[in-house]
């Protein structure tokens, strides 16, 4: 591990950051997605780092960090350089746009165009490319015409087997700040909600999760939309297992997006039932009503929330189906396979064409950063 370099997250929080990301897009044509993320003492860092010994692989952990490509090829040109695709970003851009109207659009529109030439240009420069589900690598193929590899997320778990029928508690965990999160929860309360609690008046909901300015007393500030009956906001816990100990199911309402929703697989390595929509079921290979429920009707959702919270054989059934569904698609072993094809192992060469003697001489990985709370030159915390 190197030494970490603070390059922040949030930069309207720390605007003097900005110049430089208006600069990289105006004069540069460097789309915000990568000019945020572009830093000198980053730039410097990766420099020193790359130029002090051999490595045979250079991991770009996410497309915004790719503004750093040519820097490792002009110092590591012999390397194998693989983009881990979290999400296919150009989507959720447009996804973006299309919500925006006016001038806004306009503007939009303009930032999706410079992030599809940059992901499209970045896929073809790399030479593999990790997907985080099966729809990316097949959004990243019909984009650039490249094979990209799915890794799976590795999911270790213990089957739990709780009482037969739990209170009608259920629990919501995520970013509490994030947009696409926020949106969800807008339609959740707004148009859910309502349904659940005329179906089971004595069902509550514990939001959980981190984003919320602190208001009087410390407590969470909760948009006004999201104060209703039964609804506890928790914020942030430490330790999320006695939320999902306590709870019924897990609602995960996902309006738009892209890549894998986590929260699912957390809710199945919790043995929590699932209930959510079309989008938030993209990517993982799930039948809807087996591993998990899925609908996008308000009122079809709010019934689906109703039966899972009291019926503890239905809660059964979701619960096994989850954990089979883990067994066959996330375990270490199927993570290990991908990884190896992808970082040139099973070739027994570290870059296609490359020297494989060079590869067991040394050994190394330089992982440039992947987005957290702080950029980090070789692996982001957060």
């Amino acid at each position: 591990m190197l030494e970490p370099v603070f390059h922040p997250v949030h930069l309207f929080r720390r605007p003097g950051y900005l110049p430089r990301v208006v600069w990289l897009r105006g004069v540069r044509g460097v789309p915000y997605l990568a000019a945020k993320w572009d830093s000198p003492r980053v730039r410097a860092a990766l420099e020193r780092a790359l130029g002090a010994r051999c490595y045979d692989v250079v991991w770009l952990g996410a497309l915004g960090v790719a503004n750093y490509l040519p820097v490792a090829r002009r110092l590591r040109p012999g390397a194998r350089i693989v983009l881990d695709g979290h999400n296919v970003e150009s989507e959720i851009w447009g996804q973006f746009a299309r919500r925006q109207r006016g001038i806004a659009r306009l503007i939009a529109d303009a930032e999706w165009r410079a992030a599809l030439r940059f992901e499209r240009d970045t896929l073809r420069g790399v030479d593999a490319v990790a997907a985080i589900s099966t729809d990316d690598a097949r959004a990243y193929r019909d984009l650039a015409g490249v094979d990209a590899r799915f890794v799976p997320q590795v999911v270790p778990f213990v089957r739990r087997r709780p009482p037969a029928v739990a209170a009608p508690r259920l629990c919501y965990v995520g970013t509490l700040s994030w947009r696409p999160n926020m949106r969800g929860l807008d339609w959740f309360f707004r148009e859910v909600w309502p349904h659940v609690r005329a179906r089971v008046p004595e069902a509550t909901l514990d939001l959980v999760g981190s984003g919320l300015e602190a208001g009087e007393g410390g407590a969470p500030s909760v948009p006004p939309g999201w104060q209703a009956p039964g609804v506890t906001t928790v914020g942030f816990m430490a330790d999320l297992a006695p939320v999902y100990e306590r709870s019924a199911a897990l609602v995960a309402p996902i309006l738009d997006g892209g890549g894998v929703r986590l929260k699912l697989l957390e809710g199945f390595r919790h043995g929590v039932p699932v209930v959510t929509t079309p989008q938030g079921a993209a990517g993982l290979p799930i039948h809807a009503g087996h591993e998990a429920l899925v609908e996008n009707d308000p009122r079809a959702f709010a019934a689906c929330v109703a039966r899972v919270a009291t019926s503890g054989t239905l809660q059964a059934r979701l619960r096994d189906a989850a954990y089979a569904f883990l067994e066959r698609h996330h375990t270490i072993e199927a993570a290990q396979q991908a990884m190896r094809a992808v970082i040139g192992l099973d070739t027994g060469d570290a870059r296609a064409g490359g020297r494989a003697s060079r590869q067991q001489a040394s050994g190394a990985t330089m992982l440039a950063p992947r987005p957290g709370t702080e950029l980090v030159p070789v692996r982001a915390r957060g």
